[in-house]
């Protein structure tokens, strides 16, 4: 493990290596508030590289009015520099499963299938890690994740809710493999009872999309790329609003999983414009701040 600490001291990055995953997380942190005289929220994110800056300055600025308590912020990405590096990790690590026909339109995005990998990692390696190193309190864990973030996030909920206490669900690639985590869901009672969260503490989730995230939606927010990568939207009739809606209200019934779920379809914003909106939005909803 090495590690690179940030010249300004409420900034931090480290690079850890996975046994789980077997390959290597820069993992970012973010001191927001924190003093050392309490132990603290954690909040967790995944695409780091994208979002960790953009996560801090909003938590940083809704607590000038209190509206969230101190926290510490950290991220999970690559040692690659921005989002857009990193597209073929975070599609081996956030899917679920091996998806043929993501893999006919996107044959360099390699590997698939890793989610689950990546919650031993989260939970096995990374959350003890934190711990060791930060004054935190361990069972109070917060995730925020959007597109194949938020698929992971949704595939965590349904497999192991109690890694966090609360989740911010961003615009879920719920169209991956036909529809796959519908059926997961759908399946899951069968081993409920080992995966309950608790009944006196109900798991938080909050689920944000943009109202352009239709198929049509979609096919406009493309419209400035090259033709090759407008086809490979017109050809998958995804509609990632209608696929929120429909897993907000299946958490909403499940009867073994305790939840408290929220949603929100924001006017106007399109996949790419929406992803900090939901994270304001969700860390209001999630932390009971005023709305």
């Amino acid at each position: 493990m090495n590690n690179d600490e940030s010249p300004l001291a409420d900034t931090e990055v480290h690079y850890l290596t996975s046994e789980m995953v077997h390959d290597e997380f820069k993992i970012f942190v973010g001191h927001c508030g924190t003093t050392g005289e309490q132990r603290v929220p954690v909040l967790y994110l995944t695409d780091a590289n994208g979002y960790f800056g953009g996560a801090v300055d909003i938590v940083r600025s809704m607590q000038l009015g209190r509206h969230l308590p101190p926290l510490l912020v950290v991220g999970i990405g690559y040692r690659a520099g921005g989002i857009d590096d990193t597209m073929e990790p975070r599609t081996r690590d956030l899917t679920p499963t091996w998806d043929a026909g993501f893999a006919r339109l996107f044959p360099d995005h390699g590997a698939m299938g890793g989610a689950g990998a990546l919650l031993q990692f989260i939970d096995k390696e990374l959350k003890p890690w934190v711990v060791s190193r930060y004054d935190v309190d361990h069972d109070n864990a917060t995730y925020f994740g959007h597109s194949f973030g938020g698929l992971f996030g949704i595939y965590v909920l349904l497999t192991a809710p109690a890694v966090f206490r609360r989740y911010i669900i961003g615009s879920p690639s719920l169209w991956w493999d036909r529809g796959t985590m519908f059926e997961h869901e759908a399946g899951s009672a069968r081993e409920a009872s080992s995966r309950r969260a608790d009944a006196d503490d109900p798991v938080v989730v909050y689920l944000g999309v943009g109202a352009h995230e239709t198929h049509e939606g979609r096919q406009r927010e493309v419209v400035n790329l090259p033709p090759k990568d407008r086809a490979k939207n017109e050809v998958r009739h995804i509609d990632m609003v209608a696929d929120t809606i429909k897993m907000a209200e299946r958490l909403r019934q499940l009867d073994w999983l305790n939840t408290k779920v929220d949603a929100d379809v924001f006017p106007d914003e399109f996949h790419i414009t929406v992803p900090l909106l939901t994270l304001s939005r969700g860390l209001r909803t999630v932390f009971d701040a005023p709305r």
